[in-house]
């Protein structure tokens, strides 16, 4: 029986597309959520805005969904056909991550000891250094147990086990993107190479199960206990108060057109560890490109970096350009085993981090976390197993001499 993803880039695009674009809007003419912690101030904010500014802001956002799936259906012109998805046969090296599931479990010692101020404390006093840690190794331990997921083999329990210790630790930190994430990424999985793939009415729950944890998670940094409202509320405080950066930028700057996208291109400096050499002073901000915005809850509006690096018409492309390397991303990811797990990370951010946080910390996670560092990992493996085979073959060689 042939196998294709039933929840891909097209569907993890459009949640997040209607979730932080829409959203935001619809709350602001309906003022909901009254009286709720944070509400008067964006309303404030909301009102402030022109109308024009409000007309050119749904105009332009509604050309990016033709933009991101002209791109997806452009690729298909080279690739018109989708190829079934099956599990990869085991290797060494997928067999070996198993023995980096052992050094991760070390690392999270150390992190927990390195947090443990921070955990199950009050999100106002929360570390961000000691987050953003936890963050990282879940992200590494995501990739390692998906890497097995897809292969033929049996999963080690230590990489299921640190997984799960971590998403509730960074849950405990007041954390919920990364594990949402985590989420993202075990559905994208089983609905795609799983040999028992789940039901639509397993799909439902789930979902429902993930967007309960990401509430109860928000009404606990509220300080308050859980109820439907207050669930609801926290839930859609995320992209309401993600969009106060894209209500402050309407309000005292003018759209432009085609920009540079100097942000966009310094944010690759990030890649570089802090630990290395810091290329911070160097990565061009968003403000610092003339724009004035207020982000006071850190997120930016995937709406406002947008604009500002590339303009209203520039986006269109680069949506365009984003929809079609999905599409690439998701043809590699049908015959090799590092390119399958690859997509389904990035599909891991798409609904949310992707359209929530700056391009100096996606690109970090595109290209430093989901590709270098596990790539690093990997070619360590390949030359562990290099010399093995090396040691192995010199020793039956002795043995055979010795002998004779």
């Amino acid at each position: 029986m042939r196998r294709y993803y039933l929840i891909d880039h097209k569907i993890l695009f459009l949640f997040g597309y209607i979730f932080y674009l829409f959203t935001p809007y619809i709350v602001g003419v309906s003022h909901a959520f009254k009286g709720f912690p944070g509400m008067d101030m964006y309303q404030g904010f909301f009102s402030l805005i022109p109308q024009d500014k409000l007309q050119a802001y749904i105009l332009i956002t509604l050309s990016w969904l033709p933009a991101f799936y002209a791109g997806h259906f452009a690729y298909k012109l080279f690739a018109p056909y989708k190829r079934s998805l099956q599990l990869f046969p085991a290797s060494y090296t997928s067999q070996g991550t198993s023995h980096v599931a052992v050094l991760l479990t070390g690392v999270l010692i150390l992190f927990t000891y390195i947090s443990k101020n921070s955990l199950l404390g009050n999100y106002q006093l929360y570390d961000s250094g000691a987050r953003g840690k936890m963050s990282t190794l879940l992200v590494i331990f995501n990739f390692f147990l998906l890497y097995q997921l897809v292969s033929k083999q049996k999963v080690s329990y230590v990489l299921i086990a640190g997984t799960l210790i971590t998403a509730v630790l960074l849950l405990s930190m007041g954390g919920r993107m990364y594990v949402i994430q985590t989420f993202i990424i075990y559905l994208v999985y089983k609905t795609s190479f799983a040999t028992g793939r789940w039901t639509l009415i397993q799909i439902v729950l789930f979902a429902v199960l993930a967007l309960f944890v990401g509430s109860w998670v928000g009404t606990f940094r509220m300080g308050t206990a859980f109820n439907l409202n207050r669930g609801l509320y926290s839930l859609m405080a995320e992209p309401v108060f993600t969009w106060f950066s894209t209500s402050t930028f309407l309000i005292a700057n003018n759209i432009p057109v085609v920009n540079f996208p100097a942000n966009f291109l310094t944010s690759f400096l990030n890649l570089v560890p802090n630990t290395i050499i810091s290329f911070k002073s160097y990565v061009v901000s968003t403000q610092g490109m003339g724009y004035v915005y207020q982000n006071p809850l850190g997120a930016d509006s995937v709406w406002s970096t947008f604009v500002i690096n590339f303009g209203s018409v520039g986006s269109f492309f680069f949506l365009f350009i984003t929809g079609f390397m999905m599409n690439f991303l998701r043809h590699l990811s049908e015959n090799n085993r590092f390119w399958a797990v690859y997509y389904i990370m990035v599909c891991g951010i798409l609904p949310f981090q992707f359209f929530r946080d700056g391009f100096y910390i996606v690109n970090k996670q595109l290209f430093f976390n989901f590709l270098l560092l596990p790539v690093l990992i990997l070619i360590v493996l390949k030359f562990v197993q290099y010399g093995q085979s090396l040691f192995e073959t010199n020793f039956y060689a002795k043995k055979t001499v010795a002998g004779s």
